[in-house]
């Protein structure tokens, strides 16, 4: 049985969901929540927290509980792929390719961090999008030495699902994050109402099936950070 914060999550993220409640659509105050319902002040409190940690909502003091618009948050720890983490946040995940080249690894941000020298990478630019809203731009530089003929058919949906139909498990190395300024293209692409984006860059290595160890790729990509954020969750002791 459902505790009684629970159920209040559930009426309001029922109306969200179903387009009753609109982004920018403001929330009845907690005390008037809380006589419709019966409930303590202390549970709609609590219901209400929980909305905002799970994106539904935004909580602005002295005005009220707003309906949120939709956006993506990823933990720091987390290795799953952009469409999955879409999927996660109640939106429909599309690809577009923008461009495809093979590189030498010279042209190849932080290539230098592999202990392995590699030749060349094949070389994606993609707009990746949530309901249909330009999300980020995705650049990635898989190890063509590894990879040697690339499957266009991936572009246009899950490069972690091609990686695991490959058997090649992504093992990210790091991953930096920071914010930059937005080129004109990339402004235009993502519908930005800012001059910057935040950026990612992952050096990821693989397991083969021969057991060894070996470079996959360097993993890119810029947000649009009005849809976008990254959280770092500290280990519990």
């Amino acid at each position: 049985m459902k505790a009684k914060y629970q159920k209040v999550e559930d009426f309001f993220i029922e109306k969200i969901n179903k387009g009753i409640l609109k982004a920018g659509d403001k929330l009845p105050p907690e005390i008037t929540i809380s006589a419709k319902y019966g409930y303590s002040r202390m549970t709609v409190n609590k219901a209400m927290k929980d909305l905002e940690k799970q994106g539904y909502v935004t909580r602005i003091a002295g005005r009220g509980t707003f309906v949120k618009e939709k956006s993506v948050l990823r933990l720091l720890t987390d290795n799953v792929s952009f469409s999955d983490i879409i999927k996660q946040q109640r939106m429909t995940p599309g690809s577009t390719l923008i461009s495809y080249n093979l590189l030498p690894s010279s042209k190849v941000p932080s290539a230098t961090e592999f202990e392995t020298p590699i030749n060349k990478f094949h070389h994606t630019v993609r707009l990746r999008t949530g309901d249909d809203k330009p999300i980020a731009i995705t650049e990635d530089y898989l190890n063509a030495d590894l990879i040697t003929k690339i499957d266009f058919n991936l572009l246009t949906t899950s490069l972690y699902s091609y990686l695991k139909k490959l058997k090649l498990p992504v093992i990210q190395n790091f991953v930096e994050i920071k914010a930059v300024r937005a080129t004109k293209e990339q402004q235009k692409a993502l519908n930005l109402d800012v001059d910057f984006l935040l950026m990612t860059l992952a050096n990821a290595d693989t397991i083969t099936a021969s057991n060894q160890r070996v470079p996959l790729g360097v993993f890119v990509s810029y947000y649009n950070p009005d849809f976008y954020t990254y959280r770092f969750n500290e280990a519990q002791q």
